[in-house]
């Protein structure tokens, strides 16, 4: 399973992007399994992102 570093790189990746961009470039998509990727990609790294701000000690809701 030499192909597990991908994968991570792809996540990490998918955590520094714009989730505009992610999300633009998924409601852009013409290929339908292309869709569901990148939607799976922006869920994760919307997921993160809302993970990181609730931790902060300073977010009030």
């Amino acid at each position: 399973m030499g192909n597990k570093n991908i994968f991570e790189n792809l996540f990490l990746e998918a955590e520094k992007t714009n989730l505009q961009v992610l999300m633009d470039n998924a409601l852009n998509e013409k290929d339908p399994d292309k869709k569901k990727v990148l939607m799976g990609i922006y869920t994760y790294a919307i997921g993160k992102k809302q993970k990181e701000l609730l931790q902060n000690k300073e977010f009030v809701i």
